[in-house]
């Protein structure tokens, strides 16, 4: 209660103390989005999408990355339209094998066109080279667990410059770091943030379902999807966490709420995005900001072309053309950047 009422406090100020700011335009960047999206995959034609979750667009590439939950797979979709299989078995089988993957929910990739999977329902997290049938294991054993070896329900992987692997490993409450080479008989992960239990605290995490790190500024915006809150976490044992947005404990669809955020990212300008699953929108934080601003999404759900079902993971491309995997009406959305 102590915690609501400081950050609350914090509001009340930053509305007397500065100019609450309502359109995108207002963050640096001088942005602005279509209203309406263009669907570029949905749930029929050759590659139809069921329950799609993560997304990752590569820059180098041009490549956008889609986890297909349902159907146990990785897709990835080249600038011309082109889609094809990265990860997984095409006709949506699903598995412990290597072949497999079984309900994967995050995926990162890097220029040469191999993928990280995370393969949430088999407790580990798979590398698949370009082009290959099968994956192998690169982080954790497949048993669910709390050891520094296990994940349990591994929702969001990502890569720093070096090729270290980072690792949102959700149960238990904590963000892990996977040194470069990886050898799964003899590789553990290394506690970076998180790890103290469940919990309403700065210094706790809540369900932790993505994360977004700043490798220049070494800081994690972490999504708590149980506290309904972001973390901002500076890396090191006595750096500073702080709530970045959100009230935790207190879900809610004004411009400073949150209800079961998933999928963040940081722009280049500082701009934070959070796809805020259950109230059916995009936010847009502006630095230090602790009011949103929707950038998609309408707030109630629907399946418009203005609307959205549970969004659960955002992109950017290089034009800063916004993605959005629009989970329950099964399609991506891109919403146009407007010059």
């Amino acid at each position: 209660m102590l915690l609501q009422f400081l950050f609350l406090s914090v509001i009340f100020s930053s509305i007397n103390g500065h100019p609450v700011k309502k359109e995108p335009s207002d963050c640096p960047g001088d942005l602005k989005w279509s209203s309406t999206a263009t669907t570029i995959l949905d749930g029929t034609g050759s590659n139809p999408l069921a329950i799609p979750l993560g997304l990752f667009f590569e820059p180098k590439t041009q490549i956008l990355y889609i986890v297909d939950a349902r159907n146990n797979r990785v897709l990835k979709r080249y600038p011309n339209g082109e889609v094809v299989t990265a990860a997984g078995q095409a006709n949506g089988t699903g598995g412990s094998t290597p072949e497999t993957l079984w309900n994967p929910v995050n995926v990162v990739a890097d220029k040469n066109e191999n993928v990280f999977v995370a393969d949430w329902a088999n407790q580990r997290i798979q590398y698949w080279e370009k082009n290959v049938k099968s994956g192998k294991t690169v982080a954790g054993n497949s048993t669910r667990g709390s050891a520094l070896n296990e994940f349990s329900y591994p929702s969001s992987v990502s890569l720093d410059s070096q090729g270290n692997l980072i690792v949102a490993d959700t149960q238990n409450e904590r963000i892990t770091f996977w040194s470069y080479p990886f050898d799964p008989k003899t590789s553990s992960g290394k506690i970076t943030a998180g790890g103290n239990g469940a919990g309403l605290n700065p210094y706790q995490l809540n369900n932790p379902m993505d994360f977004y790190y700043d490798e220049a500024s070494e800081i994690y915006y972490i999504s708590n999807e149980q506290s309904h809150s972001i973390t901002q976490w500076v890396i090191g044992s006595y750096e500073p966490r702080n709530v970045y947005a959100g009230i935790p404990g207190r879900p809610g669809n004004s411009s400073a709420q949150l209800n079961g955020p998933q999928g963040v990212i940081l722009d280049h300008f500082g701009n934070l995005y959070v796809a805020d699953v259950s109230n059916h929108r995009i936010q847009m934080f502006c630095p230090d900001s602790v009011f949103g601003i929707t950038v998609a999404g309408t707030g109630q759900y629907g399946n418009r072309s203005h609307e959205l079902s549970y969004p659960s993971d955002i992109a950017l491309d290089s034009d800063m053309n916004l993605y959005v995997s629009d989970t329950f009406n099964s399609r991506i959305q891109k919403f146009a950047r407007i010059q």
